[in-house]
């Protein structure tokens, strides 16, 4: 135990008395550990060496999945995009097909009749327009909310 500090180094004094021995580190620094004392007593210092570089191997395994993740993470929007194109080009194709075939059939609808009752889109209206933007955009937020079971009054 510690001597008791003199009478003048008392609190009347205004010097601060030493912490008592249980007291931590304010600065977190453990005093140095005996070098002949193992870190771990459970495990030999062969052991903790073997422990280590274990650890270590695995530490650099978890780097490189998480560098090849990362790496597939950056790829993804052109996967995800060559994947939609690759199901769009059949599609766009027979769009393509079906309106060259419309327009041979207009083509014939409009040599078959008449020349005195030839009325523009008599016996078959041109296809409509495409909606704008605005209206497609309300229509497919429509469908989405109708798909998920939402109506206009439920909201998150």
């Amino acid at each position: 135990m510690a001597a008791d500090p003199p009478p003048s180094a008392g609190p009347e004094s205004g010097a601060i008395p030493p912490p008592p021995q249980w007291w931590a580190d304010p600065a977190g620094k453990a005093e140095p550990a005996d070098p002949a004392e193992p870190a771990d007593p459970l495990f030999s210092p062969h052991q903790q060496t073997w422990k280590r570089e274990s650890l270590l191997r695995e530490l650099a395994a978890c780097r490189e999945e998480l560098a090849s993740m990362r790496a597939l993470l950056n790829d993804l929007p052109q996967i995800f995009e060559g994947k939609f194109e690759t199901r769009l080009e059949p599609l766009l194709e027979q769009k393509q097909r079906l309106l060259e075939g419309n327009q041979g059939l207009r083509e014939q609808l409009r040599q078959l009749q008449p020349a005195a009752e030839a009325v523009a889109g008599q016996l078959m209206p041109a296809a409509d327009p495409p909606a704008p933007p605005s209206n497609r955009r309300q229509a497919w937020g429509r469908s989405l909310r109708h798909a998920f079971g939402l109506d206009d009054r439920q909201r998150f």
